[in-house]
């Protein structure tokens, strides 16, 4: 049965739909679909990188850590030969560490032998000078606690200690003069002498 056309009737040739036309007088109404069109013409843009952004650094303090450094050992005591406590001590001590030092076979043991010369040569007086006996008059005598002449003192000092009536330096000269003329206090003839029960006699 013949009927007139209708807005829906299907007016392509290739089978498609044709949406209505609009009424005469009516304002488009615009598609919500958007038309992309073939595949080919698509434009693919890619996403921006993100980018990695490190935190901001923490502001550094400014209270300092005070190192913990382990205490200084305190410096040993020097070694005390002589324990008597007196200043004839001191030197004593003084002048025996010099001597080990430089490798004179000297220590504790010569103690009581270097202060008997001591005290039997200049009783302790560093500045003793012996005007009465052979050497004063020949002209060079004998001086300091373990009154030595100066040619003896001056053979047997150690560079360095070169003041005759300087107590440590005079028992240094004294002591390595002993050990040389001698062999040490045991040949010392008024140390063997005083062994033997008679007096001191001069070296």
């Amino acid at each position: 049965m013949a009927s007139s056309a209708s807005p829906l009737a299907m007016a392509s040739t290739g089978g498609e739909a044709v949406p209505p036309a609009p009424a005469a007088g009516a304002a488009p109404v615009a598609d919500a679909t958007p038309v992309l069109g073939p595949p080919s013409t698509w434009i693919v843009t890619t996403p921006a990188p993100v980018l990695d952004i490190p935190a901001a650094p923490e502001a550094a303090t400014t209270e300092t850590v005070a190192a913990e450094t382990p205490a200084a050992a305190p410096a040993p005591a020097p070694e005390v030969f002589d324990t008597t406590g007196d200043e004839l001590a001191g030197w004593i001590n003084e002048a025996i560490r010099v001597m080990r030092a430089q490798g004179v076979p000297v220590d504790g043991g010569d103690v009581r032998a270097i202060r008997t010369i001591i005290d039997k040569e200049s009783s302790g007086d560093p500045h003793a000078v012996n005007r009465w006996d052979s050497n004063w008059r020949a002209g060079h005598p004998s001086k300091g606690l373990m009154q030595c002449i100066d040619s003896t003192f001056n053979a047997h000092k150690l560079p360095g200690y070169d003041d005759i009536f300087n107590p440590v330096h005079n028992i240094i000269a004294g002591v390595r003069y002993t050990i040389s003329r001698y062999g040490g206090f045991d040949g010392h003839p008024g140390l063997k002498s005083m062994l033997k029960g008679s007096g001191y006699r001069g070296y």
